[in-house]
């Protein structure tokens, strides 16, 4: 009897070539690298107090206070000022006190007008830096 020889496949183990693959996940990845937007998050900038900071001129720096009344009467350094005389006022205070950062307090029943009008004064005397405050109206009970 004849014994049947099994054949062997002429083709050998097939293999899968990785190649395109892998030039496919480089292209991608550098387009992904030269689309993506960096954001630069800027946080708070806080000038801490340091030991050079104790000088003599620093402690005279005060902060220039504007208190406006209920009546739209302005009051610059604790001295009553008319609306014609706040621009000087504003220049005088930020003058003596060395500093150009004022400080507007607001009465809770003060108009806007006369808010605004103190931070045009101040704006135009030369102010860098400028704050709000109002006294809160206290509830009875």
């Amino acid at each position: 009897m004849k014994t049947r020889q099994k054949r062997e496949s002429v083709i050998g183990e097939e293999e899968l070539n990785l190649t395109p693959l892998i030039d496919c996940i480089f292209l991608l990845l550098i387009f992904f690298m030269v689309t993506t937007v960096f954001i630069d998050i800027q946080g708070l900038v806080i000038d801490l107090p340091g030991a050079a900071d104790s000088s003599d001129e620093q402690q005279q720096k005060k902060d220039v206070n504007i208190q406006v009344t209920a009546n739209g009467e302005y009051i610059v350094s604790g001295e009553p000022v008319s609306a014609g005389e706040l621009a000087m006022a504003i220049r005088g205070a930020m003058d003596e006190f060395n500093n150009r950062n004022v400080i507007i307090h607001g009465d809770p029943e003060t108009q806007h007008g006369f808010i605004v009008y103190a931070m045009d004064m101040a704006t135009g005397q030369g102010a860098e830096q400028m704050a709000f405050a109002i006294e809160q109206a206290q509830e009875e009970e």
